[in-house]
């Protein structure tokens, strides 16, 4: 499972300060930040990058969701203790592939994100999405393996291990992907999916002059630039699950 070398980047994530519009609260023991109005039809659950919650760009990211109607819960899989930003880029010595496989597997994230689902659902939520960013992405797709649970999943600057035409053939459920400029082509899934029943109802939007990780803890929002990048991404994933 070795990282692209869009995640292996030598850029930093971005210090970000941002007043926050959701909350931190605890799901048993996972943490999550809640955004949104309780009782929404619109349910979202978010998997951040590796970085967790150290950086508040996800924060943002799932305000701006809540602003199109959703209640959202972005979980914190890694529990406070994501990737270390200082060890960026990846170094063998560091093992990266092995932290990731420890903490980041499905079979690992899989209650996480079932208990966010469940709490979105007993909160009056009839649709729900799931997305991520960065390798995210792949459990965001792996949980759409299940079509009754989410009715659309994805999310941005995805990271697949080489394994699209993997997740292509086992998602059960329309798809919104956006890559950046350093992302891999997500033609082969599209390639897929276009022969499925939901093909039509799949988004791939790639954004050719944003760096990997611009909608999570490597987007400057200040620049303008990323954030219209950044809410333009929003809006296509809210689009594709209001139509799902």
């Amino acid at each position: 499972m070795a990282a692209p070398p869009a995640c292996c980047a030598s850029r930093k994530p971005l210090e970000h300060a941002y007043a926050t519009q959701g909350r931190l609260e605890q799901l048993g023991d996972l943490p999550v930040y809640a955004s949104g109005r309780p009782g929404s039809q619109l349910g979202l659950v978010m998997i951040p990058d590796i970085f967790g919650f150290e950086f508040h760009q996800s924060f943002q990211v799932a305000d701006r969701f809540a602003s199109e109607g959703f209640r959202v819960i972005l979980i914190d899989c890694f529990r406070g203790k994501p990737w270390p930003y200082a060890e960026m880029p990846f170094k063998p010595e560091d093992d990266f592939p092995g932290w990731l496989a420890r903490n980041g597997s499905w079979e690992r994230l899989r209650p996480d994100v079932h208990v966010a689902a469940a709490r979105l659902q007993a909160e009056g939520a009839t649709k729900l999405g799931c997305v991520g960013f960065c390798w995210g992405v792949s459990i965001a797709l792996t949980a759409g393996q299940d079509p009754s649970l989410f009715s659309v999943v994805g999310g941005a600057h995805p990271t697949l291990f080489g394994r699209e035409l993997e997740f292509a053939e086992k998602v059960q459920v329309p798809v919104v992907l956006l890559p950046s400029g350093e992302d891999a082509s997500t033609d082969p899934i599209k390639a897929v999916l276009d022969k499925r029943p939901y093909g039509k109802l799949c988004v791939y939007q790639r954004f050719d002059d944003q760096v990997h990780g611009f909608m999570a803890a490597r987007g400057d929002f200040k620049d303008p630039r990323v954030a219209a990048a950044a809410g333009r991404g929003v809006e296509l994933i809210a689009e594709a699950i209001k139509a799902a």
